[in-house]
């Protein structure tokens, strides 16, 4: 297999990455609050520990999947960018911290479904959620890097930055509602749960098949790049 043959595997991987978050959803049992009762939290995770555990499990494989697709988009634009590729090194070290605190908080979830009946600690649930808010500001940081990029070299389409630019103020906006007591933006308010993970698949799902489409194609002529500022 050629080289390019090699790359177009590593782009499909984006498509492993939302195979498996698409499953992971079918195990969804709803969202819990640190101010729920202690009770409710108790039984929620008693009655849902092993869908939990398998939703945290093919969570976990896909940010495996992800990180290789990171690595192969990066290789890709960097091509692009050129010079030192500092908004693809940006874009890939942003994914790679966002996948990080994601496990992170799922590895929370896979110990409150395990221990069950003891758990009720309002601090660990809180803590969680927290931490699944705050993965969206580097996967925010990747999506502009990738949006910037785009609109320089027009190695991507400009629809793509575009919707690039859209799914990052999706993720950036629960952030700022990590200072909120209550509401719809709170770390555990339904809109933090539900705005930023739609927008984000429709994006790796388009940068995955945009990407494997043009791996091996050739680069854009000067002529046709469209940079709004010369590179810093």
């Amino acid at each position: 297999m050629d080289e390019t043959g090699w790359e177009r595997w590593g782009a499909a991987s984006g498509f492993g990455a939302i195979l498996t978050g698409a499953a992971a959803m079918i195990f969804e049992r709803g969202a819990l609050s640190a101010s729920d009762p202690v009770a409710q939290m108790v039984a929620h995770y008693t009655d849902n520990g092993a869908a939990l555990r398998s939703q945290a499990l093919l969570f976990v494989v896909g940010a495996g999947l992800f990180i290789w697709f990171a690595g192969s988009l990066r290789a890709f634009l960097a091509r692009a960018e050129g010079g030192t590729g500092r908004l693809s090194t940006v874009a890939f070290g942003a994914a790679v911290a966002s996948t990080v605190v994601t496990l992170t908080a799922i590895a929370f979830q896979v110990g409150l479904a395990s221990a069950a009946r003891d758990a009720g600690q309002p601090a660990l649930v809180g803590t969680m959620d927290a931490l699944f808010v705050i993965a969206n500001l580097p996967l925010a940081v990747m999506l502009v890097a990738v949006a910037v990029v785009t609109f320089r070299t027009a190695v991507l389409p400009a629809w793509l930055g575009w919707l690039s630019v859209v799914a990052a103020v999706a993720q950036l906006a629960p952030v700022f509602g990590i200072a909120l007591d209550g509401g719809p933006l709170a770390a555990d308010g339904w809109l933090s749960a539900y705005l930023p993970y739609p927008l984000y698949a429709l994006w790796l799902a388009s940068a995955a098949v945009t990407t494997f489409a043009r791996l091996g194609s050739p680069r854009p002529r000067a002529a046709d790049r469209r940079r709004a500022v010369e590179p810093a």
